[in-house]
């Protein structure tokens, strides 16, 4: 019995190992059993995602986006197709604005200094036409820089006072300009380059005056000097100008009346004379001859005076010994000479007085001067003030041995502010005395030309008179005679 149970029990043991084991047999089973159908999905996603990136090539893209067809079954496929096509519409999309953006941003991120001899075709807006924006007068500037002044008065940043400047002129020529010195401070380059940009309007003392006061934070003051010094020079200017606007309308009056009297009634005479067989003195003889000529070449004297004009222009201003010759002799011609000479006088004070004033150095300061001086008969006389003060002379040597050009009692004034060490208040004082002279001189340029006129044309008139009326005169006593 005792065996029996005992066998029981080790068939019990040995079933339940083995039901133990039967159980562990299937779950070892199953365990890979789960495993395989984890990777068959992992097969199954990879072969969609090769088909779609097939699909995405980029020559099929581009040649179905190039139809609406093509785009429409472009949306009918896959998801990861039409997100693809979607992408690629996207980043062609912004490509013509990025083409239009590209001549902004080179010139918003340029270096100072480097971008001086870019052409404006560079910019955008108004700048662009800028080259073609016409003549700016003299008074348009200085009204745009006196405004300037104003609004850097009150506390207004440069470029914003550009701006609003570059907005509310009417003047279109001059609308261009400011908006291009505006887009070339906006584009992080200093004030002074923008300027020097347009030479025509902005001379070298006005650029490097500019480029001295940004330096030193003195821009307003020196603005203000430059505006008070170009204001006097355009005045000036406006005083010989209209003094020579006189003479010459009073030579065209006289030409023009000789003209009409040689054209139309000194030929009337000699058809009187030839007709009545009238003899004639030389004197009439020669006055009919030169009724002939004017009569048949009377256009000669205008391609002479543009052939001079054009000569002068090409030969004596690209010619610095023509131009110093032709300047000489300007300066000597009667009553007219004297005005011309004392305006340079007042432009080479001035210009040295603001100059000095404003800090920029003494050699500087006449090599500036000596090339803004529009005759170059006074301005050669710097060099050699400024060869001068180079080898550690002065002024007083050079000055004297330029004279009659250069007056020997502005020398003494001059000479006199270098040794005090106030040379820009004497100049200043200088070119206030030449002022007043060259207006009183323009004011009684045509009272002194009036009379001289009047001679001109008194004597024509009697030539004329004489020569006409004598054979008449001589007729008549004759038939006079013979009727006696």
């Amino acid at each position: 019995m005792a065996d029996e149970a005992e066998n029981r029990e080790e068939t019990a043991g040995a079933s339940a190992d083995d039901a133990a084991a039967a159980k562990k047999k299937p779950v070892a089973k199953k365990a890979p059993a789960k495993k395989a159908p984890a990777a068959k999905p992992v097969v199954k996603a990879e072969a969609p995602r090769k088909v779609a990136l097939k699909k995405l090539d980029v020559k099929s893209l581009a040649d179905e986006l190039k139809t609406p067809s093509a785009v429409e079954a472009a949306g009918s496929t896959e998801a990861p197709a039409p997100k693809a096509a979607a992408a690629a519409a996207a980043a062609s999309a912004p490509r013509p604005g990025v083409v239009k953006a590209v001549p902004v941003k080179p010139s918003a991120k340029a270096p100072a200094g480097k971008d001086n001899k870019r052409s404006l075709a560079d910019f955008m807006g108004p700048a662009a036409h800028a080259v073609a924006m016409g003549r700016v007068s003299e008074r348009r500037v200085i009204d745009f820089l006196r405004q300037l002044i104003m609004l850097l008065r009150a506390g207004t940043p440069i470029l914003r006072s550009l701006q609003t400047l570059s907005k509310r002129t009417s003047s279109a020529g001059t609308r261009a300009l400011i908006a291009d010195i505006t887009q070339y401070v906006e584009a992080g380059n200093p004030l002074w380059q923008a300027f020097d940009r347009h030479n025509r309007y902005f001379d070298r003392v006005f650029v490097n005056l500019i480029k001295a006061s940004e330096a030193s934070g003195t821009l307003v003051t020196v603005l203000g000097r430059v505006v008070t010094y170009r204001s006097e020079q355009a005045m000036m200017r406006k005083r010989v100008r209209g003094a020579m606007i006189y003479p010459v309308v009073l030579l065209i009056a006289c030409v023009g009346v000789m003209l009409l009297l040689t054209k139309f009634v000194i030929p009337e005479f000699k058809d009187i004379f030839e007709k009545a067989n009238i003899p004639t003195p030389p004197i009439t003889q020669g006055i009919f001859r030169i009724s002939d000529f004017v009569g048949n070449y009377w256009w000669t004297p205008f391609p002479v005076i543009l052939l001079l004009f054009v000569a002068y222009k090409l030969g004596v201003n690209n010619s610095p010994l023509m131009r110093y010759y032709a300047d000489a002799l300007k300066i000597r011609i009667p009553i007219v000479g004297s005005i011309i000479k004392k305006s340079a006088l007042v432009e080479l004070t001035r210009t040295l007085a603001l100059l000095i004033r404003s800090g920029v150095p003494m050699m500087a300061t006449l090599e500036l001067t000596r090339s803004a001086i529009t005759n170059r008969r006074i301005a050669d006389c710097l060099q050699g003030v400024r060869d001068s003060i180079e080898r550690g002379g002065g002024m007083e040597g050079p000055l004297r041995k330029s004279a009659p050009a250069i007056p020997h009692v502005m020398t003494d004034m001059i000479v006199t502010g270098e040794e005090s060490g106030k040379v820009d208040e004497v100049c200043e004082q200088i070119a206030d005395i030449y002022e007043e002279e060259v207006e009183i001189e323009t004011r009684s340029l045509g009272e002194a030309l009036q009379p001289l006129f009047t001679v001109i044309v008194g004597i024509g008139v009697m030539i004329l008179f004489v020569s006409l009326f004598l054979p008449l005169i001589t007729s008549l006593d004759q038939l006079a005679g013979s009727g006696v």
